[in-house]
């Protein structure tokens, strides 16, 4: 259902339009909805909110309202229906014996928006590839666009245009999150069934974003159904989820509530301790995660409404040995977990029929703990030994946006906020308890540092002409630590030309900066990365990106195409001395074990997308280049990025043969990343020993030699994903069964490479191993 309002300006003869879009059966606002002039060329789509405004320098407007997978809707608007307030009902296509065979034709086509490098991943397509252990997973979608990555073989990381993982900023209805991962990297922190829609930047970023400096994934939350109670749950073999929303008060306020568990200790549990009993030791051991959505929808009145939001996301490890002997008893304590809670108060007014303001709230905290705990009893003799680590960053923000449409040529939005942000940036603490010798209690770098971020920006989207539009914009930034201040001047624009037969000819310079950082510890795949400031002597990272490209939809609107090259300019990027990791920076002050340095990331990018009818996916094509270089690493000689790939290709079809079957697939190349590998080695002698100083003998210790960084690259990577829904509608609910085959025909892609040496000969053989084989999956789920 939408609301709308209509007014007209004699003198000028301008025609507004401006309102709300709603889904008819749940009241839900619907983000990226096409409001399209097809005659008079003008258009625009739904925010987040829901919301839109459309203005026309004319007396008469024929408008469609469209949205994939809905009925489109058609309005005529002039003078003698300007004061009247409309209510408009967006339903759903019906289906047919055939499948979903309505098709959205009128929406604003992809040659007419001037933003580059967006993409919108519809949440049906999401949840209609195959699934990794039984879960339909955002970031591992994203994965599949070109221009976009994965970290290690399974993870749900993303690395987009030659960028590190920390230069993403992820946003879930418009708050950061700094941990999208659960499980080690295996599942992203994001419960698809309680997603509305998510839109990818990765290049051209409007002035409106800003903090990182390779992509925006823009997160957006269903707001909970106002007219009726449904629900939707789901048990695979490792992790069940529910989701259940509706009214509180109909056509007034809702709830949503959506959440996962996972049940691997559950399972885990007996196989560890039948297997421990064997060896006579006593084993305990516990692993799970959880996440859970919650979000409180009330209108106040047509022009004003608050939404209440809380997200908590947590893994979980717990493991105890206890091991005895005649001499004694040995128990060991590994305890450790991490995760993100995100709270926000969200505001939402029409000031106007021409401005709409958006106001938030939020508190965000991430943090990982570890605690071991070691005790050995001998007789009377007892020795402790107790370790504890903990990281973490904290923020408390407010921000206010606004959406102004002036104009049929100009569509500006502007605003601003603040964030205070608290670092713990690896706080480490030591504990010795002994019966014989005195008792140690240390800690090393407790002290939280604090951050100040504010930022004001303004954009505009500008019809210059009928073929010239601009998206024109500025990003500013002040982040305040204790002893530097670093204000940024971020310009930005976007610009699109009309060719000939309405190929669209896409222009964009952007500049990012980026306050925070990520020390990324590259020898251990627990997530103990830290979250640091920049301060008086690591300055914020920067980035420059230069793009261009064209654009079409062919196919009567069906089929999107595009293309684009980018060149990247990264200084300030940061990366671990030789030889220093998250412990050693723990003790001693982080900021003296890094090097900064620059990169470079350059490539060209292919996107073929059809998001409408039975069929549906996309083709994409990347050919880039990625490389870093650092005063001293490398002997300073610029080396490959460690994610750098130079082609990558992706296929994703889904198709609706019936009501009841569905299938879809997804197959990837992508040439092999670069490794470093030594290319020699040779014996370093020693003489006498520090353990028996009365003989002196000659020994020798074998060091391997490396010719540089990221010299060598070896197997090409591809694999195919493969998955059946099978669909049943009941009489009160709809059940489907989904088979997922992970790396259906058993492609070996190794994990990571290691050097075997021979005894004999002495010679080094390069070995590669693959931890993740063909793995089915096969799940249950029900809608109500």
């Amino acid at each position: 259902m939408a609301i709308l309002y209509t007014t007209i300006c004699e003198a000028q003869k301008k025609l507004i339009i401006s309102g709300y879009v709603q889904d008819a059966k749940s009241n839900e606002k619907m983000v990226g909805v096409s409001v399209w002039a097809p005659y008079l060329k003008k258009g625009t789509t739904t925010n987040n909110h829901g919301y839109f405004a459309l203005t026309f320098v004319k007396d008469t407007a024929t408008v469609y309202i469209t949205a994939t997978g809905y009925v489109q809707k058609e309005y005529f608007f002039n003078l003698a229906n300007a004061d009247s307030i409309l209510q408009i009902n967006l339903t759903k296509a019906p289906i047919t014996y055939d499948g979903v065979t309505v098709i959205a034709r009128k929406k604003v086509p992809i040659e007419e928006r001037t933003n580059m490098g967006q993409v919108s991943v519809p949440v049906e397509t999401i949840k209609a590839l195959p699934r990794f252990l039984g879960e339909a997973d955002v970031l591992k979608t994203i994965q599949l666009l070109p221009g976009v990555q994965q970290g290690a073989e399974g993870t749900s990381g993303i690395l987009v245009r030659g960028g590190g993982p920390e230069q993403n900023l992820i946003l879930l209805d418009g708050t950061p999150v700094y941990n999208t991962q659960h499980l080690f990297g295996i599942f992203s922190t994001f419960n698809a069934d309680v997603i509305k829609n998510v839109e990818l930047y990765k290049g051209g970023f409007p002035a409106r974003f800003g903090g990182r400096l390779s992509s925006v994934v823009d997160i957006v939350t269903k707001d909970g159904n106002m007219q009726q109670w449904k629900g939707e749950a789901g048990i695979g073999l490792i992790m069940s989820r529910f989701t259940i929303e509706g009214p509180l008060k109909k056509g007034k306020t809702s709830l949503l509530l959506g959440g996962r568990r996972s049940y691997l200790d559950i399972i885990a549990q007996p196989f560890v301790k039948a297997a421990a009993k064997k060896d006579g030791a006593d084993v305990g051991f516990g692993a799970y995660l959880y996440d859970i959505n919650v979000k409180l929808n009330h209108i106040i009145s047509k022009k004003d409404r608050v939404f209440l939001s809380l997200f908590s996301g947590q893994d979980f490890l717990r493991f105890r040995l206890e091991e005895k002997d005649r001499q004694g008893v040995n128990n060991q304590k590994l305890r450790f977990g991490y995760g993100n809670v995100i709270g926000s108060a969200r505001w939402n007014h029409i000031v106007n029929k021409q401005l709409f303001c958006n106001t938030i709230v939020s508190y965000t905290n991430y943090r990982f703990v570890t605690n071991i705990q070691l005790t050995e009893r001998s007789g009377s003799n007892t020795n402790t030994f107790t370790a504890k680590y903990y990281s973490g960053i904290t923020d408390v923000a407010a921000s206010t946006n606004f959406d102004y449409r002036p104009s049929a040529k100009h569509a500006i939005k502007f605003g601003g906020g603040i964030i205070n942000h608290r670092f713990s940036p690896g706080a480490t603490t030591f504990k010795t308890a002994n019966n014989n010798i005195p008792d140690l209690d240390t800690a090393f770098n407790t002290k939280p540092q604090n951050g100040i971020e504010a930022d004001l920006y303004i954009e505009d989207d500008w019809e210059i002409t009928n073929k010239l539009k601009a998206n024109i914009g500025v990003h500013g930034n002040l982040f305040q630590t204790a002893n530097k201040t670093y204000p940024t001047l971020q310009p930005r624009i976007g610009l699109r030309y009309l060719l000939p037969s309405n190929w669209a000819l896409k222009a964009a310079y952007t500049q990012m900066a980026q306050t925070i950082h990520l020390l990324t510890n590259s020898t251990t795949t627990l997530p103990t990365d830290l979250w640091v400031p920049s301060t008086d002597k690591i300055r914020p990272m920067k980035s420059t990106q230069y793009a261009i490209g064209v654009a079409k939809t062919i196919s009567n609107g069906k089929i999107e195409i595009s293309a684009e090259a980018y060149y990247k300019d990264m200084n300030g990027i940061i990366e671990y001395k030789d030889g220093a990791n998250f412990l050693n920076s723990s003790v001693d002050s982080w900021d003296t074990k890094i090097e900064q340095g620059k990169g470079v990331s350059q490539g060209i990018e292919l996107l073929i997308q059809k998001q409408v009818g039975k069929t549906t996916g996309w083709i994409g094509y990347t050919l880039s280049k990625s490389n870093r270089q650092f005063e001293n690493i490398n002997f300073g000689k610029t080396f490959f990025y460690k994610y750098d790939r130079r082609h990558d290709f992706e296929v994703v079809v889904t198709h609706k043969i019936s009501k009841r079957l569905e299938v879809s697939g997804s197959w990837g190349f992508a040439t092999a990343n670069p490794i470093s590998l030594p290319t020699t080695n040779y014996q370093v002698a020693t003489f006498g020993s520090p353990y028996m100083p009365n003989y002196n003998f000659l020994s020798s210790n074998t060091v391997d030699y490396y010719n540089g960084r990221n010299g060598f690259r070896l197997l090409n990577y591809h694999r195919l994903d493969a998955s059946i829904n099978w669909i049943k509608q009941k009489k009160r609910f709809t059940r489907t069964w989904n088979l997922s085959l992970y790396n259906a025909y058993n492609r070996k892609n190794p994990f990571f490479y290691y050097l075997d040496y021979d005894n004999v000969t002495s010679e080094g053989n390069v070995v590669g191993i693959t931890i993740l084989p063909i793995i089915p999956n096969l799940s249950w789920s029900i809608s109500f």
